[in-house]
């Protein structure tokens, strides 16, 4: 009868020399850890930098942190609003005057404005770049944005120096804007990007300054900005507070902003998880497995512990407490190396996105914190098993266990037949290193035929219709200013002139109302309602407008419609078009020869056109509204318009080889001028080029990682099953087998889990790369298939040579002892 041991020293110290006597096994297992620790936190780190980036450049977009605005808020209200349970901050801005460029200068609109503490420190200096001596003080002191201090002609900024601002109030009793000169004292400046979508920038004045003006300036209107304690449901919080602030006339609640941390954040969490759990997955498998060889390997010393009163508890404690122990030498390695390539790798994985706003680096503790558990439960979940089947071992067992196969041979002592034996003697270990080869080779296969896949030149000729195109952002989606027509004919002019381009064409717009008819536009908006999928307003609610039923007409160059024609099975009638008899729709909805009416929203006026056929839909702009958009000619638009239209594109193409000359040139010709943005062939070949190398490095590393993963499963049970099956070749060479066989044998064992892998991978693997690519091909339809052959050459050689060094690596350590000393080994 064996009584139970509850001694916790002798448990504690039976772990630590366990510990010390397996020093090979556990420079398997902390490697294991340390790597699953790396890529969780680089997988972390990457995603939730994502997240917050894209989240911060919206907010600095808006430009404040506050959920929503009042506009003229009265003293009874802003009381409520401090008062209110559901409210973290109140803060006010009170916009004191107008700045005014200077002469010449684009038609930039920026405010002098005064916060208040709350509204200073709490909503808008977290989101501004670079900021010196913090708000200003005293009466003539200013802080000024940079884009401001550009306008200036203020190119390097110092504390102290004296900027003249020409601003203007309007004084009580009058609505004529009174302009004023003064110098002011810079002690700050900021980067701030709200003016880039069209909304006001802010020159911060100081409270003393405030007030002098206010004196003589009637009111304006000041701004209340709330900040929820929850950032749920904030729409529905917005209805409850406009209910008990019982709006004025003149008053608003705004919010501003949509939906944070939502949409694409949601898909970045499951592709998280996802990663994380093929990460852990594959540091389960080797971990798992190395431990299981351990206990294989101590099957005699724990029946010895239960003949001496060690439970079924205490082995299992003992197992999953050294594979404990080990995690707090590997996971703080990998925290530490996880960190140290976040601050590379993060900047470098999200160069490829646009960005104006700058890559945020999330170096949150929860980061580290989820990666410390991911990789401690990884662990755990490895070790789980093979202390299971530790506990399960009873001293009747272990007695009588040899090392080796007791299974006779059917075809004799052949080598080959005894490394095939050899090679799925344990099953589940085969199994194990199969496939965590077969994983890590497979996704390093996988993320090179997508990388590979992305075919630079198919994209250009996909995406990218012009060499060059020059897009004035004023007209642009989300810019809430007023049009500017910022390209002129003066533009046009110079471009045209320089040398190599070969065709220049601008593409206009204007937004106009079409008075609604169900006759004409009935069948588009029963299609526009299914597609939108919201409920379709009735014709009487659309006729009862003239002017609510919107959209966008289009100039264009008569060359687009002769283009349009060599692909079209209806020929559009260009002299029609020329002529501003007809206008093309971009929807098919509309039937041919059918009448209607564009008025234009500022000066009401009208002109009728005839539908004369349909273009592609969002034909050469990205936007849309209500209604349809419609195609005219720019002749058309200003016999309709009585004025020149705005120009929102420039399509400029030029011969091949000047393309890099032209591209200076036109970046000199748009230097400063932050509304025309410029893009190219060159730049789309440029940002292309970049996504894959960053894709290389960041998938490519991680995919490597996981291969090696694999590799080291092989490698830990190669040399685990050499150490223990030393005495088992000490027999076979005490009855006549050479070393030379030996070596031989493991080569044939090792060749053996290199041909099978390499089968699976070279056709279930490819195959499984294949469909990555079709599933990858769906979104990038640029894409074209390239079969991996280096990244599966690579694969090969990897494979191949851990197979045949790691057996005769781990045989040659083994030299060291006689054959005697062996065959006295007791297992």
């Amino acid at each position: 009868m064996m009584f139970p041991n509850k001694n916790k020293a002798a448990m504690d110290k039976l772990i630590r020399n366990s510990l010390k006597a397996n020093r090979s096994r556990n420079r398997y297992v902390v490697l294991a850890i340390i790597l699953t620790t790396w890529l969780i936190t680089s997988v972390f780190s990457i995603g939730m930098s994502y997240v917050k980036s894209f989240d911060t450049q919206a907010q600095k977009m808006i430009g404040t942190e506050a959920h929503a605005g009042l506009l003229n808020p009265t003293a009874d209200q802003l009381a409520k609003l401090r008062e209110s349970e559901e409210i973290s901050d109140v803060g006010v801005e009170t916009p004191v005057a107008k700045w005014i460029p200077q002469a010449g200068s684009k038609d930039q609109k920026a405010n002098l404005s005064w916060y208040d503490k709350t509204e200073w420190e709490r909503m808008k200096a977290p989101l501004l770049g670079s900021k010196t001596n913090g708000y200003p003080k005293e009466k003539n002191e200013v802080v000024v944005p940079t884009w401001i201090l550009d306008e200036l002609g203020i190119k390097e900024p110092k504390v102290g120096m004296t900027i003249p601002l020409t601003y203007a109030t309007y004084p009580e009793g009058s609505d004529t804007l009174v302009e004023r000169k003064s110098s002011f004292i810079l002690s700050g400046w900021y980067t701030d990007y709200p003016h880039l979508a069209g909304r006001e920038g802010k020159i911060l004045v100081s409270e003393a300054f405030a007030k002098e003006i206010a004196a003589d300036n009637k009111e304006v209107g000041s701004v209340a900005s709330v900040i929820f304690k929850s950032d749920k449901d904030i729409d529905q919080s917005i209805e409850k507070l406009e209910q008990k602030l019982a709006l004025g006339e003149n008053q608003s609640l705004n919010r501003f902003g949509g939906d944070r941390n939502s949409g694409d954040s949601t898909s970045t969490s499951v592709g998280m998880a996802g990663i994380i759990a093929f990460v852990m997955f594959s540091g389960y498998l080797l971990i798992y497995n190395v431990l299981y060889v351990s206990v294989s390997t101590d099957t005699k010393q724990y029946g010895l512990l239960k003949t001496i009163g060690a439970t079924q508890k205490q082995i299992k404690r003992m197992v999953r407490g050294q594979a404990n122990r080990l995690t707090w030498i590997g996971i703080p390695i990998g925290l530490i190396v996880g960190a140290a390539t976040s601050f590379v790798a993060v900047p470098l994985a999200l160069a490829t996105f646009s960005l104006e706003t700058g890559v945020e680096i999330s170096f949150n503790p929860v980061i580290f914190v989820g990666a410390a558990l991911f990789a401690w439960l990884t662990t755990m979940a490895g070790s789980r098993k093979p202390a299971k089947i530790a506990g399960r071992i009873s001293p009747i067992e272990a007695s009588k266990f040899v090392r080796g196969s007791k299974k006779r041979s059917k075809g004799g002592a052949k080598l080959h037949r005894m490394a095939l034996r050899n090679l799925f003697r344990d099953k589940k270990r085969a199994a194990t290193v199969f496939l965590s080869l077969f994983l890590g080779m497979t996704t390093f296969l996988t993320v090179n035929t997508l990388v590979l896949s992305m075919n630079t030149d198919n994209f250009v000729d996909t995406y990218v219709d012009n060499d060059f195109d020059i897009e004035n952002s004023t007209i642009g989606f989300g810019y809430e200013g007023n049009p500017v027509q910022n390209i002129t004919e003066e533009l046009i002019q110079k471009i045209r002139d320089l040398e190599g381009v070969t065709d220049v064409r601008a593409t206009y717009v204007e937004r106009t109302y079409i008075p609604y008819s169900p006759e004409v536009f009935g069948k588009y908006m029963d299609e526009f309602a299914k597609r939108s999928g919201f409920d379709r307003p009735s014709d009487e609610e659309l006729s009862k407008n003239r002017q609510g039923f919107g959209g966008f007409a289009i100039g264009l160059d008569d060359r687009y419609i002769e283009e349009l024609n060599k692909e079209s099975k209806m020929p559009i009638d260009v002299a029609k078009f020329e002529k501003g008899e007809i206008a093309l729709m971009n929807s098919s909805d509309v039937k041919l020869g059918d009448k209607f009416t564009l008025g234009d929203p500022e000066s009401s006026a009208e002109r009728d056109f005839e539908n004369g056929g349909a273009v592609p839909p969002q034909y050469q702009i990205p936007f849309g509204s209500f209604g349809p958009n419609v195609y005219l000619s720019k002749q058309a638009m200003e016999q309709w318009l009585g004025h020149e239209p705005t120009a929102y594109r420039l399509a400029v193409q030029a011969d091949e080889k000047f393309h890099a000359r032209i591209q200076e040139q036109l970046e000199q010709l748009l230097s400063g001028d932050r509304e025309l943005k410029l893009s190219s062939k060159l730049d789309w070949i440029e940002q292309m080029e970049s996504a894959k190398i960053a894709l290389f490095i960041l998938g490519g590393a991680i995919s490597l990682i996981l291969a090696c993963i694999g590799i080291l499963n092989f490698v830990s049970t190669m040399f685990t099953s050499i150490i223990v099956r030393r005495q088992e070749f000490a027999v076979m060479e005490s009855i006549g087998m050479t070393r030379k066989q030996l070596r031989k044998l493991l080569l044939l064992e090792g060749t053996g889990y290199a041909v099978i892998s390499l089968l699976l991978i070279s056709s279930l693997g490819t195959l499984i790369s294949y469909g990555a690519f079709q599933l990858f091909s769906q979104e990038a339809d640029y894409a074209i298939y390239t079969f991996p052959t280096v990244p599966l050459t690579i694969s090969f050689v990897l494979i191949l040579a851990a197979c045949w060094l790691v057996p005769l690596i781990a045989f040659h350590k083994s030299k060291k002892q006689s054959i005697v000393e062996r065959l006295r080994e007791t297992g």
